[in-house]
């Protein structure tokens, strides 16, 4: 099964990527390096905060639970 990720800015701007579980511990890792700021959700829950203070990673967290992904492909097929 695909993980959802929701990388979150500081800005409330957010980018969704679909990653196959293979990929996950690298995702995670690249983006806390590459983007210490932005906020990375999995699965809607927070595995890096960045900016958001806890009461907007909890607004975040219930929001990506509200989101209608599909998650049946990744995300590389569409670069």
């Amino acid at each position: 099964m695909n993980h959802v990720t929701v990388g979150v800015y500081n800005s409330d701007t957010y980018i969704i990527n679909i990653v196959k579980p293979e990929h996950l511990e690298n995702h995670i890792e690249y983006n806390k390096i590459f983007r210490p700021g932005r906020a990375l959700f999995v699965d809607s829950k927070c595995v890096h905060a960045g900016y958001l203070n806890e009461q907007r990673m909890i607004e975040w967290e219930n929001k990506i639970k509200q989101m209608d992904i599909n998650t049946s492909v990744s995300s590389e097929y569409y670069n």
